[in-house]
């Protein structure tokens, strides 16, 4: 019976982490293959690629790379939004109890109080702890250089 390891599960939801994200592929041989990461399998680490573009400027509307041809996956550009420190914002300068916080790592996502969820996407929900979860929301990300527009 084959146990899921903390590393193997750590690994996985690293690589859920780069779902929609542009990713450049390089393959055993060399060759470069630049897109969004649109899907993957976990056993063979085969992926799958949208609008991708190669090292020669050639580009096709999907990609697929299979696993055993994987040589690197890099990541051009840094995620903004970080889950667990986005909770630990929220607990210190928003004033909620950390027991009404529920981070879900693997997804990059926080959920206060059960109906308010907020990911890279910004905050879902209503109500008027959802408009100080959005207005700490806002906060974070200017603590981050981004600016949001209303």
């Amino acid at each position: 019976m084959a146990v899921a390891t903390e590393p193997a599960r750590r690994f996985t939801a690293r690589l859920n982490s780069l779902m929609d994200r542009v990713v450049t592929v390089v393959t055993r041989e060399g060759r470069q293959y630049t897109g969004k990461l649109v899907g993957f399998d976990p056993a063979s680490l085969s992926v799958a690629l949208e609008e991708v573009r190669d090292q020669q400027g050639s580009s096709w509307p999907v990609v697929i790379v299979m696993g055993n041809n994987l040589a690197e996956i890099r990541v051009a550009e840094s995620e903004v939004f970080n889950a667990k420190e986005f909770a630990e914002f929220i607990a210190r300068f928003g004033n909620i109890d950390r027991s009404q916080i529920k981070v879900f790592e693997d997804a990059n996502v926080v959920e206060v109080s059960r109906n308010i969820r907020v990911s890279k996407n910004g905050v879902e929900g209503a109500g008027p702890l959802a408009q100080k979860v959005n207005t700490l929301y806002r906060e974070y990300l200017r603590t981050k250089g981004v600016t949001v527009s209303r």
